[in-house]
This record gives structure tokens, C-alpha cells and sequence, in this order.
């Protein structure tokens, strides 16, 4: 979950809203790719965070019962891989690239994970690895073309990342995102309230709308997660639009 503070209470963003908004930003993105690539791409893009329902997940609320930032740091070295073993049986079970493209995102998501420090996590780690290497000689894709593929990826992950968590600095202020798929460095900045800009502009056209769903909760904290759930359950869903300009 993307977690903030509010006036009201807690500003809830389930990751799955976070990934539809990066598939949003995908879908407009200017990159030549065929139908057979571009589709299972953007599926990446819309489920890289699946796998388990965040409000049912006791991982997900600290030990004074607030509901928990997904980047917020645990109490344990051990990672739970719960929800990474689910989003890999499902990307699996579509197809060979979607297994790829997620298995290249465990890798990113890790990368900063020291090796030994928690042997579960090395021995999924490694067993991705050797994933990747299987997927890349039966699909014939070399190492290269699946880079540029996960970097579009990773770049519209990092972009509705920095929407959805409120990153985008303020006065037109710009902030960069990461490297695209072309090797260039974006940056963005809004241009007046809700409307964002990119620059070089990567998008197909100059003006479109996206947007994520979240939920004001005002129960500040909670006896169980089963208590989060239901509170979760029968809070109203809002939307927040944001218009991309060039």
C-alpha cells in the first residue's frame, strides 16, 4: 500500500491503482513495439504489484496498528515473499515475456539486498535467475532487448510512483524520473494544479488524462487486520485526475 498522512486520517493507495496508472502512462508512451510484445508489456506494467489483497496482509499495519507505507522498513531481515512468489505464478501463467519482465522487476526491486542475509531470499533470487536465462533462449531475446523492454517498464513504474506518492515538487520545480527505454534522463514538473509535463516529451500525443483511485481512512489506528479490512471495505473510493500536457 502507498500510505500518507491526511487532514481526515490516512490517504490509502492500493498498489494495484499505482500499477493501472503506470499501464495509463504506458499505453501513451511513444515506443514501436508489435502487438505481441507491447500487449504482454503493459500487462507487466498494470500487475508488477499484484499478488495479494494489501488490506488483508498483517505485514501491512505497524505494531501500533497504523496502516504501513509499503517502503517503510520491517521489523525482520526476513522478507516475506508471499506476494512475489503469487505475482510470479500469475505472470507465468500468461505468458513466457510477462514471466520475464516480472522476474526482471524481483531483480530490481532486490538489488539492494545483501546476499546471505536471508537465505530464502537468495535462493528465490537465484532461481529467477536461472528463469531468465531459460525464458531469453526459448523466446530468442537477447539480454539487450529485454533491458530496453524492462526499462519502459521500470520508467513508468518510477513515473506513476512519483504521481501517486506525491513526489512532483511544487512552482514548477523539476524533478527527473529515470531513464527511458532510449536511454534519455525525463524529467517532470507540473505546469498548474494537476497538470504534469515531461521533458523531452515521450508521449504520442500532447494531452491526455489518467488517474488512481484511493481512500480517505479516518480510523487512525487498528486492534487487527481484519478490523483494517473491514473499515477499508466501507470507505468510499475517490479519484484523483491529473492531466499530462506538453
Amino acid at each position: 500500500m502507498i500510505v500518507a498522512s491526511h487532514q481526515k486520517g490516512w490517504k490509502i493507495i492500493n498498489q494495484r491503482s499505482h500499477g493501472l496508472l503506470a499501464a495509463m502512462l504506458a499505453y501513451q508512451y511513444d515506443i514501436d513495439l508489435p502487438n505481441d510484445i507491447i500487449v504482454p508489456t503493459l500487462i507487466t506494467i498494470a500487475e508488477h504489484d499484484d499478488g495479494i489483497a494489501e488490506t488483508k496482509e498483517n505485514k501491512n499495519l505497524t505494531d501500533a496498528g497504523a496502516p504501513k507505507h509499503f517502503l517503510a522498513p520491517g521489523g525482520s531481515k526476513k522478507t516475506d515473499l508471499k506476494q512475489h512468489y503469487n505475482v510470479m505464478e500469475i505472470a507465468t501463467s500468461k505468458s513466457q515475456l510477462n514471466a520475464l519482465l516480472t522476474s526482471m522487476h524481483m531483480n530490481f526491486i532486490f538489488s539492494g539486498k545483501k546476499p546471505g542475509d536471508d537465505k530464502e531470499l537468495d535462493t528465490f533470487l537465484k532461481d529467477q535467475a536461472k528463469n531468465r536465462k531459460a525464458i531469453l533462449n526459448h523466446l530468442e531475446i537477447d539480454q539487450k532487448y529485454a533491458e530496453r523492454l524492462y526499462s519502459f517498464v521500470e520508467w513508468c513504474d518510477a513515473f506513476s510512483l512519483l504521481i501517486c506518492m506525491d513526489k512532483i515538487q511544487p512552482e514548477g520545480r523539476k524533478m527527473e524520473i529515470s531513464e527511458n527505454p532510449d536511454g534519455i534522463l525525463n524529467q517532470t514538473f507540473y505546469k498548474s494544479e494537476n497538470v504534469i509535463s515531461v521533458e523531452p516529451w515521450p508521449f504520442k500525443t500532447k494531452t491526455f488524462k489518467v488517474f488512481y483511485e484511493y481512500k480517505i481512512v479516518e480510523q487512525l489506528e487498528f486492534k487487527s487486520i481484519e478490523e483494517f479490512d473491514a473499515v477499508c471495505s466501507n470507505t468510499k473510493v475517490r479519484r484523483q485526475e491529473f492531466v499530462l500536457s506538453k
